[in-house]
């Protein structure tokens, strides 16, 4: 069996105004983020494109944990 393997480009998201903006269509806000926030292999949801993305969250930082 073959696995249907896509890459995509991992690393820090785009938080704006102490809010996280959705990593595919950037036009969301989907999650609040204060500075002493951490989260491990969260999922968040944007209503607009529908999306789902797995994210970390450490000290405020945010960064997809999964690639798919």
């Amino acid at each position: 069996m073959k696995k249907l393997k896509v890459e995509r480009e991992c690393g820090k998201l785009i938080v704006k105004d102490g809010w996280l903006m959705c990593p595919s269509c950037r036009r969301r806000k989907v999650l609040q983020v204060r500075p002493e926030t951490t989260a491990k292999n969260l999922i968040v949801y944007c209503r607009d494109c529908r999306t789902e993305t797995m994210v970390d969250i450490e000290q405020g930082q945010c960064f997809e944990s999964r690639c798919r």
